[in-house]
């Protein structure tokens, strides 16, 4: 393009225009525009350039850990840690019954053979792309009949407790007493039935955990089968859009525990059964996280729960190891996807431990919310830490130990950030805060221990009443050995 022409291009970032400007380089002139400050993403750019449009999508990539972390992050939180956490609830005494995989048999790596059987399907069975093309022209329909209000000269099929609806409806008669408007009965057919429904959920649990696996992938290329990831997401894709009809289904309500005729005597539905039933039952656990599925624009919140479930699982480790059992717990159940974790922050205990000896009581909770009033509560302002540990001994006493994942994009503003970076002293503070401020009913601090968890080097304060815990992706190990001494010594009567 000619540099006089510069003024007809239009360059477009996330719908913003971006200035397009001349300036010299190395001695030649350049068409430049200034890139904005940017939190780690991905951002499609557009220029157009007499009547033609092109598109582009650039990646943005953290700053504070590394690609290859930041992959580890994401594989921990879909596959290593859920897994972790549940057969860590086992071992102290839930989930009865339930059978859970082996830590070992949760790798991605045979999380794509599980993909691969549910898309192409096996020598016995047709996979899911071959189910919707079959499908897409002859949808399994049923005649389904519904009422609608129409006046009384156009009703076509009234049926008789709608005549009467129609009388004792109010203002609805006219001046000879008979009804202005009547429900008529239409018919229509609907492909919006339970086995439609079925292959529907079917397709985007394998859908879902497909482009969760891509972004891991991506991040982290080395050895990585993204090239067969790709090509089963778009194998998927093209088979979705000719099965049109399934725009037109509605979620399902409940677990899919019913079998009809459908399903076992039209081959592509009992195929869908089938490759369902196998998905679900695979050894595998879940995290049930929406943010996953946008982690680059989600990584504050993800490296949030990222810490927040090694805080869970080396509190269970150690509670296990001391002869702590499980009184109750909100962490992990089971729905029509299969085995679930979920870190819900309702400012009700995730998980509660009881020692059967000397009755020590101890609550996990995510999000809990310290206010002014409560048995426990805060004598300045409203506080909410990440993850509380609240202790409670046979004779009343209380002790809390708090832990808060810190990931500020902020500070991704700071250049050559490495594992040895310090923590910001705005987070040591609010720790300072917790521990001051958050009481008993009597007037008490109950605050033993508060830590931030983030991507750097240790940091004690305070007497190490107050520390900044090294978490980063990838070097766990460090990051336990803190969290086992703190845990330790609080779970110790």
């Amino acid at each position: 393009m000619p540099i006089e022409q510069r003024k007809e291009v239009q360059l477009w970032r996330q719908g913003t225009r971006l200035r397009i400007f001349l300036q010299e380089i190395t001695g030649k002139e350049r068409i430049l525009t200034d890139w904005p400050r940017s939190n780690p993403g991905y951002y499609q750019l557009r220029l157009e350039y007499q009547g033609e449009v092109e598109e582009q999508i650039v990646t943005v990539w953290p700053l504070k850990i590394s690609r290859e972390a930041f992959a580890h992050m994401l594989e921990d939180l879909d596959t290593r840690l859920p897994t972790s956490v549940a057969i860590a609830l086992q071992r102290t005494g839930a989930l009865a019954g339930l059978k859970l995989p082996k830590l070992g048999e949760t790798t991605l790596a045979q999380e794509m053979v599980r993909l691969c059987r549910a898309v192409e399907g096996t020598n016995k069975r047709p996979g899911l792309t071959e189910i919707l093309r079959s499908l897409a022209h002859d949808p399994h329909k049923i005649l389904k009949t519904h009422e609608i209000w129409v006046r009384q000269e156009q009703v076509r099929r009234p049926s008789p407790s709608g005549l009467v609806r129609a009388f004792c409806r109010g203002h609805n008669l006219d001046a000879s007493g008979r009804p202005i408007r009547v429900p008529d009965v239409r018919v229509e057919h609907t492909v919006d039935v339970y086995e439609n429904q079925l292959v529907n959920l079917f397709f985007e649990l394998v859908n879902q955990r497909l482009r969760r696996i891509q972004y891991a992938f991506d991040a982290d290329r080395k050895g990585k089968p993204l090239n067969e990831v790709r090509s089963l997401i778009e194998q998927l894709k093209k088979a979705r859009q000719q099965a049109a009809f399934l725009d037109q289904v509605s979620q399902l309500k409940q677990q899919p525990n019913q079998i009809t005729m459908v399903l076992l005597k039209r081959p592509p539905y009992h195929a869908a059964l089938e490759g369902y039933l196998e998905f679900i039952r695979s050894p595998t656990v879940r995290l049930e996280e929406s943010n996953l599925d946008a982690p680059l624009e989600k990584l504050y919140h993800l490296y949030q729960v990222w810490g927040t479930l090694w805080v869970i699982e080396t509190l269970l480790e150690v509670a296990g190891k001391k002869g702590y059992q499980v009184e109750n717990q909100c962490l992990v159940g089971r729905d029509k996807s299969g085995i679930y974790v979920r870190v819900l922050p309702n400012n009700q205990p995730a998980v509660t431990l009881i020692h059967p000896q000397h009755k020590t009581r101890v609550q996990l909770i995510p999000e809990r919310t310290y206010g002014k009033d409560g048995e426990l509560h805060s004598a300045s302002v409203r506080l909410r830490p990440d993850v509380a540990v609240e202790i409670q001994q046979a004779d009343g006493s209380q002790q809390v130990y708090l832990f808060d994942p810190k990931y500020k994009l902020d500070s991704e503003r700071e250049e050559n950030i490495d594992k040895e970076g310090k923590p910001k002293p705005a987070d040591i503070q609010k720790m300072h805060t917790y521990h001051d401020a958050i009481q008993n009913s009597e007037g008490r601090q109950v605050v033993c221990y508060a830590a931030i968890l983030y991507p750097g080097s240790f940091h004690s304060y305070s007497r190490k009443e107050i520390e900044a815990l090294p978490a980063y992706p990838g070097a766990e190990a460090e990051l336990q050995k803190h969290l086992r001494r703190v845990l330790d010594k609080a779970l110790t009567p």
